[in-house]
């Protein structure tokens, strides 16, 4: 969302800025940094990313900071933060006091993730309510003791005490997303016997007693937040109706300092806590606002695709909604409270909900984000080098990567000089943008628009660059960024490609913009790119045209994506009624032109079927890169260097990451 800076003199956003004295917090404005791992860390200790992590969002103006899961006792794993022994104090206290020398209330999040593994293969030593499977993985868990259960209420209360010793100013525990916590609150996963299952007060006692030994341990000024599920998407589990009898049931038992709800099960329903932008904005207000009516006085943290300034202040109007959680929007940008606070909501660099984020995490890789390429790098905290020695820089290509290069280098100096084959900026991510479920992408080129105009770089759009246009502007550095091409399928005879009657799908892109009423007949895509962009021109087929079929040869589609987009990616297309046929390959028809008929046949040899009334045909392969003025501008002597799609075809993350370090280095 794009919108003016603030008139001068205007109070930007009052409500998010309002401190907030209530219970245990205290609070200097209402942003809170919402918990997410980060693979930042070093085994049990505080690493210097984890750290500096942490005190850039401090810095940036959130008043509150949820910490990554931390480690309770050495079975969770090596991975986490340890709190277990007191040994671990001097880390956790260099970690409060990075953050809370900015008047950022730092806050651990106590949780385990139970019998829940999203990635392939079954877990082991793990520990549930019951003995009952993950959804996901089919990992069998072991049901804890009673005096498991009562071991961990004092276990929780003594790592509690121990982070207040740290200087912590309160722990959250998270019982979401199908942890632990969760499933003892969940009627489908908890079928306990012993006053820990049962009704909703039996289910959510665990969590009651917790809450009350940490207050008992550390007093009344440390916090104990919780985070519930407001709607785990499972109907025998907790959907609303049983997230309002679990509430009433922790409210009679105890006062936490502030509630948050969240989405989504370790199930199928996954996606829902992380929605995507596919999705409508703010897509769980209405359900957060009717819960917090019943939270008796609690703070509410209002948690779920809020990305703009405006759309917290909007939610913060209801005064049941006490704080705004910022997960993804903190990760894209730090400085997004200090640019609200100012009234420069136009200057945040927009997170695009595309949860690159949490695909770089679950593949145990350290954070990453597709449109702040400096957190990959762990240079956010620090300023562009300035260029020691200003030359002129000539980019070749207005897609992501080059753009990125371009305003990145002119940041540090240079005079640069970028070309672009058509009259606006963004390449193949301006195409990709124009379907209904990536249009926040274009907040990636928009923003390096403003940054290369703001930084002077010498735009030449609207006709693509010879070599002699590039030496014509005798460059000290050329970067090439000049994308690629799908290849042609080879399961499609090549005499096809000439006439220009199968279309890829960049160029059936620009087609589609100009269709606005449903088309006749059965549109088909080979499908050999499984990638989330492939699946958004699928779902606007299929609001296009009478009938979608999408043939691939894998044993399943969207395996390119992450597990939260592809959950996303097989509802949409179920929903929209895409026909999907798995390892087939399609067989042309001499006849097409008169039958209208495609066959396709099994990858193991013999008939599949056939698909009648065929209107369209189009693919989705792999890239080549589009490097032909690579040689000529080499052969006349510059130094040329590529990158993005023209250096390998990639994803966005590496676009703009390769772009941001040419820039950073020419």
């Amino acid at each position: 969302m794009s919108h003016p800076d603030h008139a001068p003199g205007a109070p930007p956003y009052p409500r998010l800025f309002e401190p907030l004295r209530q219970s245990g917090l205290r609070l200097k404005n209402r942003i809170a940094h919402a918990s997410i791992s980060t693979r930042l860390g070093t085994p049990g200790r505080l690493s210097d990313g984890y750290l500096a992590y942490c005190r850039t969002r401090a810095r940036g103006g959130a008043a509150l900071l949820v910490t990554e899961p931390l480690g309770l006792h050495p079975g969770q794993g090596a991975a986490r933060l340890a709190t277990w022994h007191d040994s671990h104090v001097p880390d956790l206290r260099r970690l409060s006091e990075a953050v809370e020398s900015h008047g950022c209330r730092l806050i651990g999040q106590v949780q385990d993730p139970g019998r829940g593994r999203h990635v392939p293969g079954r877990g082991h030593a793990t520990l549930a309510p019951s003995a009952l499977p993950d959804d996901l993985s089919g990992t069998m868990p072991r049901a804890m003791s009673t005096a498991e259960v009562r071991d961990w209420v004092a276990m929780v209360a003594e790592r509690a005490w121990r982070l207040q010793r740290a200087g912590f100013s309160g722990i959250e525990l998270s019982a979401c997303h199908g942890h632990l916590f969760h499933l003892f609150l969940s009627p489908r996963a908890n079928r306990r016997e012993d006053g820990y299952g049962g009704d909703a007060a039996g289910r959510s006692r665990w969590l009651v007693e917790m809450v009350n030994a940490v207050h008992a341990a550390c007093g009344e000024h440390f916090a104990v937040g919780l985070k519930l599920p407001g709607d785990d998407g499972l109907p025998d589990s907790i959907p609303p109706a049983e997230a309002e009898r679990l509430l009433a049931a922790l409210l009679d038992g105890c006062r936490p300092d502030y509630l948050a709800f969240a989405q989504g099960a370790h199930a199928r329903t996954l996606e829902m806590h992380l929605p995507d932008a596919a999705g409508p904005r703010l897509p769980y207000a209405g359900l957060i606002r009717s819960l917090a009516q019943q939270a008796r006085g609690v703070p509410v943290m209002a948690l779920g695709r809020i990305t703009d300034p405006a759309e917290a202040e909007a939610l913060l109007a209801d005064p049941a909604i006490a704080l705004i959680g910022l997960g993804r929007p903190l990760i894209t940008d730090a400085q997004w409270p200090h640019k609200a606070a100012a009234g420069r909501a136009a200057a945040i660099r927009a997170c695009v909900s595309c949860n690159t984020c949490w695909r770089t995490i679950v593949s145990d890789r350290p954070i990453a984000c597709d449109n702040n390429p400096a957190l990959a790098l762990g240079v956010e905290d620090e300023p562009l080098p300035p260029a020691t020695t200003p030359r002129h820089v000539v980019v070749v290509g207005a897609g992501i990567a080059g753009l990125e290069a371009a305003w990145v280098a002119a940041a540090r100096g240079h005079r640069v000089s970028l070309l672009g084959a058509s009259a606006e900026v963004g390449g193949q991510t301006r195409l990709t943008a124009t379907l209904p479920a990536l249009q926040s992408l274009s907040s990636i080129f928009d923003h390096q628009l403003l940054q290369a105009q703001a930084h002077g770089v010498a735009l030449h759009l609207g006709r693509a660059a010879s070599a002699d246009d590039v030496l014509a502007l005798a460059p000290d550095l050329v970067l090439l960024a000049t994308g690629a091409t799908p290849l042609w399928p080879l399961e499609l005879p090549a005499t096809l490609q000439a006439d220009g009657l199968v279309p890829d799908l960049p160029t059936l892109c620009t087609q589609l913009a100009h269709l606005h009423r449903r088309q006749p007949g059965t549109a088909v895509v080979w499908d050999l790119d499984p990638v989330e962009a492939t699946y958004a021109v699928v779902e606007r087929l299929a609001a296009l045209f009478e009938r979608v079929v999408l043939l691939t040869p894998f044993d399943a589609i969207a395996r390119d994506c992450s597990l939260v987009t592809r959950q996303s990616v097989l509802r949409r297309l179920h929903h929209a009624g895409v026909v999907v046929h798995t390892q087939v390959l399609p067989r042309w028809r001499d006849d097409f032109e008169d039958s209208a008929a495609l066959d396709i046949e099994s990858v193991y040899g013999g008939p599949a079927g056939r698909i009648e009334a065929v209107a369209l045909l189009t693919y989705a392969t792999p890239r080549r890169p589009n490097d032909a003025l690579l040689a000529p501008l080499r052969a006349a002597g510059l130094v040329v260097h590529t990158l993005g799609d023209c250096h390998q075809p990639g994803d966005t993350m590496s676009a703009t990451a390769q772009g941001f370090q040419a820039g950073r280095t020419a």
